[in-house]
């Protein structure tokens, strides 16, 4: 058995810290995610009227996953946009389609469906550094996402 709680070795944690290096910064990553959170919520709105959508709570930040834990990169949690209605089932497959679209634009190609059922959806886009877009409609309507492992301004070389 593995130890999921073994750090990552030297020489791949090196390797991931570096791959960073490439890649925007937590703050412009925060601003690319919610911008995209936000048009998606306006095109759900217009595909589905009964949905209005509004920020709840705060980011959160945390430190990275495997093998970005021994980088100096962080991860922004975003806050959750609400509406308080769901997707009619009827809109699902349009909103389906537009939140791919929307994660595809994000560069997230990873699919976790979590629940499909009908009035009861739940799936998240992601990719290999922790990015996330996910989409739940049930009694209510949440977008959400995570930014990814990304270096903060202060600490990305090409700042």
């Amino acid at each position: 058995m593995t130890n999921p709680y073994k750090p990552t070795d030297p020489g791949r944690a090196g390797q991931a810290a570096v791959a960073l290096e490439s890649l925007p910064t937590l703050e412009a990553a925060r601003d690319q995610v919610q911008s995209a959170i936000e048009q998606l919520g306006r095109q759900i709105t217009a595909a589905a009227p009964n949905t209005h959508f509004e920020w709840r709570r705060e980011d959160s930040r945390t430190g990275c996953n495997p093998p970005y834990e021994q980088s100096e990169g962080k991860l922004i949690s975003l806050r959750n946009y609400v509406s308080e209605s769901p997707v009619p089932e009827q809109n699902w497959k349009q909103i389906y389609d537009l939140a791919q679209q929307t994660a595809h634009t994000l560069g997230l190609a990873n699919v976790t469906v979590f629940k499909d059922a009908p009035n009861d959806h739940d799936l998240q886009f992601s990719d290999e550094t922790g990015a996330v877009l996910r989409l739940g409609s049930k009694d209510a309507t949440v977008i959400t996402g995570a930014t990814g492992c990304r270096l903060p301004a202060a600490r990305h070389p090409a700042q």
